[in-house]
């Protein structure tokens, strides 16, 4: 398969994967703007934000980032060498060993959550009810994370299979259930206890909705999930060595997260949540972007370093790089630039207030400072996990937590949120530097040029200010407009930032966005 077969092919993989998502995120900012409408940046918002990193770091440990990144390349490689039966009942043995492994991690953490709440909310160790509160919470949500890391499992085995609708899709039903719970809350129940309850309901009911969407589109592909045999494959212990230094890896992330949550409990109430909400924000473009095509690429990377050699697979790495870099470098100056009437519209309302407002827009606009880094690593990093090296990322992201933790000391009290959320930005650049060194020390630099075209379209989004800050002004809603008034104006100023960006695209970055639109619609649009 050509160079650039593979490219359309990732290309429109992503575009598939990012326009499912791109719907999942638009129904998980309707549960924000509901979760702000009910809780502010109050305690119970605090408690709630702080339980959620909990049972998020088991997720994300047995769920889409070790377990994947272990299972993909090596499933991939076993269907090639082994046939669609032997694939089939590797896959079924991974299902019920992590059935096993999460239900028994879930049981101790519900066990263990006054502790577990105690070591992350060190800050709150004068404040009992806080604690109370985050305890109660944490054991009530702690079981969706027997549910979503069996969901991603069954996702990652369809992205292996290049099966990417059904298993993207399956994130709406994940937001739609929580949706639901908000809704139930702000309709039925007046008091925070209950409506905290109800939310977390939600949670736990989309969780299992995504569980379920997804087994029809698995029955189709091929693979069933048999029952458990026991630990006798030899992949299963390939997958466990593989995910040893991942879990490792995600443990020096949580110590990160850790150290985020930390010092943002030294802070006034509301900046756990301010921090939350404004991540969550800036996390859209890089899901819809960054994670797409991480997960479109890893899939198309390990079957090249099986089949090709490492030296296909640095080109599909440049081209993902050129890809998130077209679309990451506006998104990242339309946050900073309007990060609060982006915050305003979605969340002032109800028990989020102006000091809400401008708590979070500020860690929105520091988060946005490294949004490029954290969308360029979910192509980096793949690279190295179709290799079977899950232990380089290790050591880079040790380095960067060093540094994150030293920024967070040194910044938190003159700076507040914003200190923490530019800390994580320039932790995520050194992580990224560090990859991309020790990528080119093993392997040679990336054959197609990544640098030039970046600085290209970097001066196309320069062309993105005066248009923002040209229409904004005329756009402006007055004090106290709804939000039909703030929809036009932050509507009305990124699509003259994004047109103002797509004509000097076009000019000073022309092959790169031929490059991009190709990919993503055919080969017959790069011929115009």
């Amino acid at each position: 398969m050509s160079e650039s077969h593979e490219n359309r092919r990732i290309g429109r993989s992503a575009g598939i994967i990012g326009a499912a998502t791109m719907l999942s995120r638009i129904f998980g900012l309707v549960r924000d703007i509901l979760f702000a409408q009910l809780f502010g940046t109050s305690l119970a918002a605090d408690a709630f934000n702080l339980a959620y990193r909990l049972p998020t770091f088991l997720r994300r440990v047995f769920g889409e980032g070790v377990m994947n990144a272990a299972f993909i390349p090596t499933f991939t490689q076993h269907r090639i060498d082994q046939g669609e039966e032997e694939s089939s009942r590797l896959a079924s043995q991974v299902f019920w060993a992590l059935s096993i492994l999460l239900g028994g991690a879930v049981l101790l953490a519900m066990v263990a959550a006054p502790w577990l709440v105690a070591l992350f909310a060190r800050g709150w160790a004068g404040e009992p009810e806080k604690l109370a509160l985050t305890t109660h919470i944490t054991r009530l949500i702690f079981p969706y994370v027997f549910l979503v890391g069996l969901a991603v499992l069954v996702m990652g085995m369809l992205f292996a299979r290049r099966r990417f609708l059904a298993a993207s899709l399956s994130s709406t039903i994940f937001s739609l259930g929580w949706v639901a719970g908000a809704v139930v809350a702000l309709t039925f129940a007046e008091e925070t206890g209950p409506r905290l309850d109800y939310y977390c309901y939600g949670l736990l009911a989309g969780s299992l909705g995504q569980f379920l969407v997804q087994l029809p589109a698995l029955r189709n592909a091929g693979i069933t999930l048999t029952r458990w045999r026991g630990p006798r494959m030899p992949e299963l212990r390939i997958i466990g060595n593989l995910m040893l230094p991942g879990i490792a890896g995600l443990a020096v992330v949580q110590i990160n997260s850790l150290a985020d949550t930390i010092f943002a409990t030294l802070l006034p109430t509301g900046a756990v949540t301010a921090l939350s909400l404004g991540n969550r924000v800036m996390l859209l473009p890089l899901a819809i972007f960054a994670t797409a095509v991480s997960s479109a690429a890893l899939p198309a990377l390990s079957n090249q370093v099986h089949t090709d050699g490492p030296v296909r697979a640095k080109a599909s790495v440049s081209f993902s790089l050129r890809f998130l870099l077209f679309f990451l470098i506006p998104s990242t100056v339309g946050l900073w630039l309007l990060a609060r009437p982006i915050i305003r519209l979605l969340f002032l309302r109800g028990e989020f207030d102006e000091e809400s407002l401008t708590m979070t827009a500020a860690a929105l606009g520091f988060y946005a400072i490294g949004l490029i880094a954290f969308g360029c690593l979910k192509a980096v990093a793949p690279y190295f996990f179709s290799m079977r090296d899950t232990r380089t990322p290790v050591v880079a992201g040790a380095v960067a937590m060093v540094v994150n933790i030293i920024m967070n000391a040194a910044l938190y009290k003159p700076m507040g949120v914003t200190g923490l959320a530019l800390a994580t930005s320039v932790a995520g650049f050194v992580n990224l530097a560090l990859l991309l060194a020790i990528l080119a020390r093993r392997h040679g630099w990336l054959e197609s040029p990544v640098a030039l075209p970046a600085v290209r379209m970097s001066l196309a989004a320069l062309f993105m200010v005066p248009a923002i800050q040209w229409i904004s002004p005329l756009l402006e809603p007055a004090p106290g407009s709804g939000t039909p008034a703030q929809l036009a104006h932050v509507g009305g100023t990124i699509g003259a930032g994004l047109l103002a960006y797509g004509a000097a695209s076009l000019i000073v970055a022309r092959d790169v966005t031929r490059e991009v639109f190709a990919s993503l619609f055919g080969r017959a649009l790069s011929r115009r």
